[in-house]
């Protein structure tokens, strides 16, 4: 099980309403905590690869603009996905892997 700190940037178009909602709604499967939009806080059975494979499927998440950053809270573990444009992420936080 893991704790998951997901911050998420999701690019303002057509799909972003439906992409949204969507994306809540596979963060919200368990207990959950949102202080913003972008930036929750939630808990998984799941491996932090098998979260982030649910989360960041196709009708949620769209690689080609959107921008998202998983920490696992226990193992200190991190992903990403999406279109950076400020890779400074990669110095701060090395151990992060792009998926």
């Amino acid at each position: 099980m893991g704790i998951y700190l997901v911050s998420v940037n999701l690019t303002q178009n057509g799909t972003y309403a439906d992409r949204y909602e969507n994306l809540l709604a596979e963060i919200q499967r368990g207990p959950w905590w949102a202080e913003t939009g972008s930036l929750m806080v939630c808990e998984s059975d799941e491996t932090i690869d098998s979260f982030c494979d649910r989360i960041f499927a196709p009708w949620t998440f769209d690689e080609t603009g959107d921008t998202a950053v998983v920490f696992d809270l226990e193992s200190g573990e991190g992903r990403s996905k999406g279109r950076f444009h400020d890779l400074s992420l990669y110095n701060i936080v090395p151990w992060v892997k792009r998926l």
